[in-house]
């Protein structure tokens, strides 16, 4: 038996364990669904003792479904969930920290606000609960067919606009369009020196953050009294007014830029927020991110195996390619976003823009309180004072109050 054994050809079949599948769910849309099955299948051919099987997930419910499924025993191995979710779903005790997935390398190869995006703070320190695939953050928006050279600074963009407007023509022509909504406009409070925590979380909205914040919603307030601007807190609004061809430059999501190409097509232009003139500081707006996420429940090694693989998979550059080529916005630095790393020069114009803007941004919050407490008082602090209801200095007290009242809480 042991001379007929050491004859059998090399190329004899070879019994392997059985292959580890998981489940990763999801919620993109369509066309960026093709995009991460393409990736998908290319991982698991290459991974043959590995298969991620891809399930889509209403994006609403998406977040729930994961803490209830996890909460129960069962759910997804990994999802692709937006950073400012992670909070939520760390406080339901559903995901597992990701600090030992990755080397403080590969980790530091990654865009670092989409890093702080998906971090959460446990016992004071951030912990890690998502790898970052791609980013979103604000821009400029224009049509290169009316402005030649793109606007530097807050004071050039409102002379261009109010330049560009014509209110007597039907319909009217808006040279800005603005949503002055408070997550395209939180940027520019830290530009003007605003500040809602200090460096040790404590909150200074109403002391050392006040001026600042009083000033920056003070120059909101007169940009929606501004009768050549169409600045409003109603985005329907704008939204029709872009769609209609009828606005030359608007301040968006980077995820909105499929929407702005097919009203100028071609010459589309997208460039970093203009420079505050008044304080010549940089706005820092949000910089989120899309992560994958694991199951808090994922302890078999040969899952976290196949589940570090997958992350080091997307995270390549050569996945990150092909995300940017989709649309989206790649964390790794790497992609130096080079002619070579896409042909659309229109689209690879658009992605420089974004990231060295959100080389200049803060990771949106993802903890829970951030969300369910704080962003929702500043949003009322900011629609007091915008409409007129309060003045700046009254918002900002009321706000301030309030905070220290729910978050001194348990």
């Amino acid at each position: 038996m042991l001379t007929a054994c050491s004859v059998l050809p090399s190329t004899a079949p070879v019994r392997t364990s059985e292959r580890v599948v998981l489940r990763l769910w999801h919620a993109w849309p369509a066309a960026d669904s093709r995009v991460l099955q393409s990736l998908v299948d290319q991982f698991n051919q290459t991974h043959p003792e590995s298969q991620i099987v891809i399930q889509s997930r209403p994006a609403v419910s998406l977040p729930s479904d994961v803490a209830t499924t996890i909460s129960e025993g069962g759910g997804p191995h990994l999802v692709i969930v937006q950073s400012h979710m992670l909070g939520m779903l760390v406080q339901a005790g559903v995901l597992r920290s990701l600090d030992d997935m990755l080397s403080n390398s590969e980790v530091n190869s990654l865009l670092p606000a989409a890093v702080g995006a998906a971090q959460v703070s446990v016992s004071g320190q951030p912990v890690l609960f998502g790898v970052p695939i791609t980013f979103d953050t604000l821009a400029l928006y224009y049509n290169r067919a009316n402005v030649l050279q793109p606007p530097s600074s807050t004071e050039e963009m409102l002379l261009t606009a109010r330049a560009l407007t014509n209110r007597n023509q039907t319909p009217p022509v808006w040279g800005l369009a603005y949503n002055l909504s408070l997550d395209r406009t939180i940027g520019y409070l830290y530009a003007f020196g605003g500040r809602v925590f200090d460096e040790n979380g404590a909150v200074v909205l109403g002391s050392s953050g006040r001026a600042g914040t009083e000033r920056w919603l003070t120059w909101l307030s007169q940009l929606y009294r501004d009768e050549q601007l169409l600045a409003t807190l109603d985005g329907v609004l704008v939204d029709r007014a872009l769609q209609a061809r009828e606005a030359i430059m608007t301040i968006d999501w980077a995820h909105a830029q499929a929407e702005y190409r097919a009203i100028w097509n071609d010459q589309l232009g997208v460039t970093p927020l203009p420079v505050l003139s008044a304080e010549d500081r940089v706005p820092q707006p949000y910089v989120q991110a899309d992560v994958i996420a694991l199951n808090a429940r994922l302890d078999n090694q040969a899952e976290q195996a196949a589940a570090q693989a997958f992350i080091r998979f997307m995270i390549d550059v050569n996945s990150q390619r092909a995300l940017l080529a989709a649309g989206r916005q790649p964390t790794q630095l790497a992609l130096q976003l080079s002619d070579n790393d896409l042909a659309d020069s229109v689209q690879l114009a658009a992605a420089r823009a974004f990231r060295l803007q959100a080389q200049n941004g803060l990771p949106m919050p993802a903890d829970r309180v951030a969300h369910e407490i704080v962003w929702t008082t500043l949003v009322e602090m900011q629609l007091n004072a915008v409409r007129g209801l309060l003045t700046p200095e009254q918002a900002v007290t009321l706000a301030d109050e309030f905070l220290r009242s729910r978050l001194a809480s348990p």
